[in-house]
């Protein structure tokens, strides 16, 4: 407890005050911050003593440190000063004189939707904020959004965010964050998480905040998962009443299970929260309107009272009239001449009303409904195409919306075709195709089989260069225009692959360097594109350039027909030709190879012992063992077999 104690001296230094609260990581203490003078309270966040040994909660204590500092948001926390207390790491925050959203939750029950607008167009641009910079907050929740006493909302704790121009501490596979708010991508362990992520958490806070619950509820977090990733959340407009339809909406695209189909970005999320308080301003003006001026339009005295009969009256006698008493003749019902009237009249507005609902054109709303629910591409296509048909000229988000689906359908399509033909050594263009665009997207494919991946760029280049009015086109419904446009799309996103393959490469590496400090198991998964890459690397570091090449081989097959895994493909071919095959298939060389591994491990695992608190010393000869028998296992030769005994033998000697 630090309590009572001062952090630093003079000028600089901090004086605990009390603790604010506690948690797996570590403490939080309010503290007055000493510097030049004045005197500033502070949220002062320290490591548990118990976790100094832990380095991957070491790190990320450091990731949020350095996460804070690059945000200086009026919604975001902001960080004071860094440093360390008797070894101990500690970070001071600003702090916030309110309480976070899921007390004041538990406090009221449920939010107005009014202050639920107000507080979420905070959190969007806080959010827009930090995605602008390349970071993901990863674990968005009410516990995590605190309230100032002025109303201001500010978003914190960012423990676990992930800053997509470094180097993620969490690997492939891995679900970080809090299940009941984890979006579909986060549950099945993505590890290229991107904004889209945070919108998807973020209707889970505005749907909690409007009900008073959360969408999903199980007892186990794999069923929580299931449950983010297939179910449909239960409408908000049956549990809230007076919720604007336009919210309602909003909220659920923003739990999406696909991210292509969530809002573009928490900027457009506050543009049409705007736009829900301004339609409910503008309704709210004009029934106000309506009813002033029903009331100003009825027959009044000079006084403002209004007209009895006794008045209607004398004003008929001053006009020279008398009030009729002539007695009328009593005609049946159905039998007035009105009443016949108005019956013909009701059944000729039936009929029209009939015909126009049956030939009324669907509402934009309705066609991008139809496109959201359609479960395969093939039927988002065509939902696609009938929108764009009668809206496509109408710009907004489900326009927009609609030409994404329809590019990114047309361009898969191509892809495939294009993919089929090169695989079947179809080189000569069909009538339809246009030859030079042809030609040039047959030498990309070429120099990519054969690893050349600067050399595809320049002819994927000259692919898009062919039709670039057209390769800018959103979408393209006549033939001939889009026969030119998907020439563009397709380059586009076969550039856009290249481009990944470095970044594969790295976050690859990341991965590897990872499960060896902590000793994590590899995936071994033999149609798990990862996994493969994974051994390709660690047989290429092992010297076995034969063996390696073999995998990329296998890589490469697995991926050269799924548009959806290019970069892969495109990976494999690059290693594949760095590692070229020998003629004997490396059975002369291997033996020798993975003797000499076993004799390092031998020594490494002779100073593991000797030293037993280098623990760095103990998981490296962990390491070479591993590299022994998860390589090499699956070897007939048997010489190769002993070897891999004797380092699961040498591995069980070294103290952990």
């Amino acid at each position: 407890m630090l309590v009572g104690q001062t952090i630093g001296t003079g000028a600089y230094r901090f004086e605990v005050e009390r603790e604010l609260g506690s948690g797996a990581m570590g403490a939080v203490y309010l503290a007055q911050f000493h510097r030049d003078g004045s005197v500033v309270p502070v949220a002062l966040k320290v490591v548990l003593m118990g976790l100094h040994g832990n380095e991957g909660a070491m790190a990320r204590f450091e990731r949020e440190a350095n996460i804070l500092k690059q945000l200086k948001h009026p919604h975001i926390v902001r960080l004071h000063a860094t440093g360390t207390y008797r070894k101990t790491p500690f970070i001071a925050m600003e702090y916030i004189d309110g309480e976070p959203l899921d007390k004041l939750l538990g406090r009221r029950g449920r939010l107005g939707w009014e202050e639920v607008v107000v507080y979420s167009k905070h959190l969007c641009e806080a959010l827009q904020y930090a995605h602008d910079k390349g970071i993901i907050h990863r674990d968005l929740k009410p516990s995590n959004l605190m309230l100032t006493s002025e109303g201001d909302l500010k978003l914190t704790d960012f423990g676990i965010a992930k800053d997509t121009d470094v180097t993620a501490l969490t690997g492939a596979n891995s679900t970080i964050g809090t299940a009941a708010y984890m979006s579909p991508e986060q549950c099945r362990g993505d590890k290229n998480l991107t904004n889209k992520s945070d919108l998807y958490s973020l209707g889970i806070v505005m749907y909690e905040l409007l009900t008073g619950r959360k969408p999903f509820m199980a007892e186990t977090t794999v069923d929580m998962f299931l449950k983010h990733v297939n179910d449909e959340p239960p409408r908000i407009g049956k549990q809230v009443a007076d919720l604007p339809s336009k919210l309602e909406m909003l909220i659920l695209q923003l739990m999406a299970k696909h991210p292509d189909e969530r809002p573009t970005d928490g900027a457009w999320v506050v543009r049409m929260l705007n736009e829900v308080e301004e339609d409910f301003f503008t309704r709210k003006s004009a029934g106000l309107a309506a009813v002033t001026n029903r009331r100003a339009d009825r027959p009044r005295n000079f006084d403002g009272s209004k007209l009895d009969d006794e008045d209607k009256d004398a004003a008929r006698a001053l006009r020279g009239k008398k009030k009729k008493t002539k007695k009328k003749e009593v005609v049946p019902f159905f039998q007035k001449q009105e009443v016949k009237i108005a019956g013909i009249v009701l059944l000729l507005a039936a009929m029209l009303g009939g015909a126009f609902i049956a030939l009324k054109p669907p509402s934009a709303s309705k066609l991008a409904k139809a496109m959201d629910d359609a479960s395969t591409p093939e039927d988002k296509l065509e939902a696609a195409t009938k929108y764009l048909e009668r809206h496509g000229d109408t710009p907004g988000e489900m326009t927009d919306r609609a030409a994404t689906v329809f590019r990114d359908a047309a361009t898969r399509k191509r892809e495939d075709q294009l993919t089929k033909r090169f695989v079947n050594k179809m080189q000569k263009p069909d009538d339809a195709d246009d030859k030079e665009a042809y030609e040039a997207a047959w030498q990309a494919m070429e120099a990519e089989r054969n690893g050349l991946l600067s050399f595809a760029d320049e002819f994927w280049k000259k692919v898009k260069a062919r039709f670039p009015e057209e390769a800018k086109l959103p979408f393209a419904l006549k033939d001939e225009v889009l026969a030119k446009a998907r020439w563009g799309w397709v380059a586009d996103k076969k550039l856009a692959d290249l481009r990944k393959v470095a970044a594969l490469s790295g976050t690859t590496a990341a991965t590897i360097k990872k499960n060896r400090q902590f000793e994590i198991a590899f995936p071994t998964e033999q149609t798990n594109p990862e996994a493969l890459a994974i051994r390709g690397y660690r047989l290429e570091a092992f010297g076995d350039g034969d063996k390696a090449g073999r995998v990329w081989e296998q890589l490469a097959t697995l991926t050269e027909k799924d548009s959806d895994k290019r970069e892969w493909y495109l990976l494999a071919c690059q290693q594949r030709v760095a590692n070229p095959k020998s003629a004997d298939g490396g059975a002369k060389m291997r033996p020798a190879l993975v003797e000499k591994h076993v004799v390092a491990a031998r020594d490494a695992a002779a100073i593991a012992k000797a030293s037993p608190d280098d623990r760095l010393k103990g998981i490296e000869t962990r390491n070479l063992c591993r590299e022994i028998v998860d390589l090499y296992d699956d070897e007939a030769d048997a010489a190769i077999k002993g070897f891999v005994k004797q380092a699961k033998e040498i591995a069980a000697t070294v103290p952990k």
